[in-house]
């Protein structure tokens, strides 16, 4: 009889034996306990482990046991056993220290783990040798310790044969458990499905059928029951991930993280960039945006055209714009309420209509037409500031405004009414070389800085300033000069000639009427009524006759 007891316990218990080719791993735990009040003289302790793929075997690979003490109350501090593992026999061998007692109520475990289980269910027998003292001799105790190992009695290692594929129609569930019991998969929209019994296996596999493959990820659940209800029923639940799942609807709070995003049936995708997002095709080329409305900054492309295949288009070039037409390279049209620009670079500017007015514009300047045509058009504005105007004519804006033409020989300023009826140039002043005219009308004063000819009839001379009368000087009112009168022809006045200062008389004065010659105030000589009269004295130089 062994002076210590012995028991074992497994992990799991009772071990699972491995099939289709899984493994299974186990550990073994080996109570020694001393049952007395009384310290006891060992040893050693010797466990002798079956290895090989037989039913009575533990594992085929001793290798990969590792063995150790745990929880030892056995012995003191300083006194823990020496534990030996032999790979090549299966020998476990724990030996005590020198003059080392096993203490009373103690105990240890005896710890044999990381080691797969050998495939073939059965009852595995633990030799035990026991080397103790027994009085004054050493004693050796043999002890036996039974284990099983046996198929695993409920499903397990419910899995997915590929936790990521890439549509539903890819997956495949796995799982392990007895032919005894019967099984069914829960999908994710709660419906389930029978599996089919197979006899004899203990490896199960099962796939949806046609139509009911997941659209994006998906729980399924493993419910396995035994036919007659004795035992209760084992739920295991596993997830399948689709790398493309599929959504009727998304709602994100915080964000949805993607490097692109594709459609189902029609597989244009959108892919997100360091810039933004690239719209693509099917093949991965650059795709096409539709949308009712677009709210950006800022839009760059290499051109913009309207939905249909002749509409309008739009392209950017280095130097701006170019505005098109249809599928060629045709200019368009540009209509809008209003545009601002810097310059405008065109052959022509014209109205909406086209048999209105337009603007072209030629390598000399500006051509304004009228009426669609090449007709010359008019130009209607409030202030016009030019260096220059070349024109047939100018005329105020109505048709009885007057009208200015330019001749070769100058202008002509002609009346609003009638026809080419001359017309009337008003100005403060106007400064000319010349004026020949036909009349002319002073409202005011003439001023000529120069001097005045008229031909055959008068003119004036510098040096000293005098006036020339070539015809006969009629004056009908009176004739002041301030200094001297020279005339060398006759001299003839209708009414009075009165002179101031001295008079010289070369020839013959006839005096039709009264002749007087006063000295200041006073008169000294005048004739009245046939009769000459004397105030003062009479000098005569030389010969004096008297008819009478």
């Amino acid at each position: 009889m062994a002076s210590l007891h012995y028991e074992v316990l497994t992990d799991p218990a009772p071990l699972q034996v491995p099939v289709a080719g899984e493994e299974r791993q186990g550990s073994v735990y080996v109570i020694v306990s001393n049952p007395t009040m009384d310290e006891v003289i060992w040893y050693s302790i010797e466990i002798r482990v079956p290895c090989g793929q037989a039913d009575g075997d533990l594992t085929a690979h001793p290798k990969t046991i590792t063995a150790r003490v745990e929880r030892n109350t056995a012995t003191k501090n300083g006194e823990e056993p020496i534990v030996a593992w032999d790979d090549s026999t299966g020998v476990l061998t724990v030996t005590a220290r020198p003059n080392t007692l096993f203490q009373e109520a103690g105990s240890m475990a005896l710890v044999l783990d990381g080691f797969p289980v050998s495939s073939a269910s059965g009852l595995v027998l633990l030799r035990v040798t026991e080397r103790a003292a027994n009085g004054a001799r050493v004693q050796k105790n043999p002890v036996t310790l039974s284990l099983l190992k046996q198929l695993p009695k409920v499903p397990r290692n419910f899995r997915a044969k590929r936790s990521l594929v890439a549509g539903g129609q890819d997956v495949v569930l796995q799982w392990d458990g007895p032919d005894t019991l019967t099984y069914r998969i829960q999908g994710p929209e709660g419906t389930s499905e029978a599996v089919a019994p197979r006899q004899g296996t203990t490896g199960w596999q099962w796939s949806p059928t046609a139509g009911q493959d997941p659209k994006r990820d998906a729980t399924y659940t493993l419910i396995a029951t035994s036919p007659g209800g004795q035992q209760p029923g084992y739920f295991l639940t596993t997830t399948v991930h689709l790398r493309s799942p599929e959504f009727e609807g998304v709602t994100a709070t915080t964000g949805i993280h993607s490097p692109w995003v594709e459609g189902t049936t029609d597989r244009g995708r959108i892919v997100f960039t360091a810039q933004g997002a690239q719209i693509r095709d099917a093949a991965d080329g650059l795709g096409t945006l539709s949308a009712a409305r677009a709210d950006v900054d800022t839009v760059t492309a290499a051109w913009v055209r309207g939905r249909e295949s002749d509409a309008g288009w739009i392209r950017f070039p280095s130097d701006g714009i170019r505005v098109g037409r249809g599928g060629g390279d045709d200019l368009g049209t540009v209509t809008a309420d209003k545009i601002g620009v810097h310059g405008i670079n065109t052959q022509w500017v014209g109205d909406r209509d086209s048999g209105k007015g337009w603007v072209e514009f030629p390598q000399s300047g500006v051509n304004v037409r009228k009426d669609g045509k090449q007709d010359w058009g008019t130009v209607a504005a409030d202030l016009a500031d030019l260096n220059g105007i070349n024109t047939k004519w100018v005329q105020g804006r109505t048709a009885a405004d007057g009208w200015i033409e330019f001749p070769a020989s100058g202008m002509n300023v002609f009346q609003g009414a009638g026809s080419r009826q001359w017309g009337t140039v008003a100005a403060d002043k106007a400064d000319l070389n010349d004026v020949v005219t036909h009349r002319a009308q002073v409202r005011e004063r003439l001023t000529l800085q120069g001097g005045l000819t008229v031909d055959n009839v008068l003119e004036t001379q510098d040096g000293p300033p005098r006036l020339i009368v070539h015809g006969r000087l009629d004056a009908e009112g009176e004739v002041k000069a301030d200094r001297t009168v020279t005339v060398t022809g006759d001299l003839t006045t209708v009414g009075m000639l009165r002179v101031q200062g001295e008079s010289r008389l070369q020839g013959k004065v006839n005096a039709g009427a009264h002749l007087s010659v006063r000295n200041g105030g006073a008169w000294i000589m005048h004739t009245n009524d046939g009769k000459v009269a004397i105030n003062g004295d009479l000098r005569v130089h030389g010969a004096f006759r008297s008819d009478s």
